[in-house]
């Protein structure tokens, strides 16, 4: 077999990835900037240092490589580099981001992407496979629906890497899916109520989900909102952003950013991983108002994540990739999304 890379191993979320892919039985490539990190991750399987800046040795990394995961953030700096070394190569993209934007980057892409014979599949994590399994799953049960609500619930810790990008974001407006197109929208500028157990959860508006980019091409349905659980952590910042967006943006709103990066940890602890839990719930509408409703519960979104990006990891090396710009549940079906232990997906109407 041609080998697998993963690049960003040395990160949280990419030694996760890492160590699941071993204990699978996989032997990628570990890969990053830094050697010495590389080789100090202590798994058994080659390790190759090659800088995001150096096109020829993202070649050499790729020469003969079948895929590569990229696992290294923030997507917005890493993706670009990969994504063209893997098209020069004609190697399968595939990584774990979760935001519209670089889904959109990538959808831009499609027909290079076709020419060159290479399928790019962001959002291998939680970023889209459960979010797009239950769209697609929902979509298959009311084939007329015009409308789709995606919301998430996560309880854990919230690691360094994601509450950066959800920071840096925060004074960004972001994108809702509205008779097909997608228009500009501020988070936590609408909320709902929604009731996976009876009781009733708040979620608000998330607009930086790459949900409206995948559940729009996965389904074909013309209106799909995001929404989230606000984490404990982004809660005043969440409230501010909306009143002065350019605080935010300030030196000061900077230092601020910085000063509670530095207080949270890396990631979460075995333990946490074990402790922690997610929720996506879907409801789907047609113009008669006939709805679908269904959710799907997992284990900690970056212990989800690892388990969904190694089982897609796989999966193209095994052959099962189509050229051009993709999504798990569109190449796969919803039941990818049900291979992470302890993940089950119920109707509720």
């Amino acid at each position: 077999m041609d080998p697998l890379v993963i690049y960003g191993a040395t990160g949280y979320a990419g030694r996760l990835v890492a160590q699941l892919a071993v204990q699978r039985g996989l032997r990628p490539v570990l890969a990053g900037r830094n050697p010495h990190r590389l080789a100090a991750l202590g798994l058994d399987t080659p390790v190759h240092a090659a800088s995001l800046d150096d096109p020829a040795a993202l070649d050499r990394l790729l020469a003969d490589a079948a895929v590569l995961v990229n696992a290294a953030g923030p997507f917005a700096a890493t993706q670009r580099p990969l994504l063209d070394a893997c098209v020069r190569t004609g190697t399968h993209y595939l990584d774990l981001a979760g935001e519209a934007a670089e889904f959109l980057d990538v959808q831009r892409r499609h027909d290079e992407l076709v020419r060159a014979g290479v399928m790019a599949m962001p959002g291998v994590g939680f970023g889209v496979v459960p979010t797009d399994a239950v769209a697609v799953h929902l979509a298959g049960r009311l084939p007329s629906a015009r409308r789709l609500e995606l919301s998430f619930v996560t309880t854990g810790q919230v690691s360094q890497g994601t509450l950066g990008t959800l920071l840096a974001g925060l004074g960004d407006a972001g994108v809702q899916r509205r008779d097909g197109r997608l228009v500009p929208v501020r988070a936590g500028t609408a909320q709902r109520r929604i009731r996976p157990d009876g009781r009733p959860v708040r979620v608000v508006v998330n607009p930086w989900r790459a949900d409206v980019v995948s559940a729009g091409r996965s389904t074909g349905i013309p209106d799909v909102s995001t929404f989230f659980a606000v984490p404990a952590p982004l809660r005043l910042a969440l409230r501010v952003a909306p009143a002065a967006p350019w605080l935010l943006g300030s030196s000061a709103g900077r230092r601020v950013r910085a000063a509670l990066l530095r207080r949270v940890p890396e990631g979460p602890t075995p333990a946490q991983l074990d402790a922690g839990s997610s929720l996506v719930h879907g409801l789907a509408v047609d113009a008669a108002g006939a709805v679908a409703e269904a959710v799907l519960r997992g284990p900690d979104p970056y212990r989800y994540s690892a388990y969904t990006a190694v089982e897609l990891l796989a999966r193209t090396a095994a052959g099962a990739a189509r050229p051009g710009f993709r999504t798990p549940a569109e190449v796969h079906g919803p039941d990818v999304a049900l291979t992470t232990p302890g993940t089950v997906l119920r109707d509720l109407r």
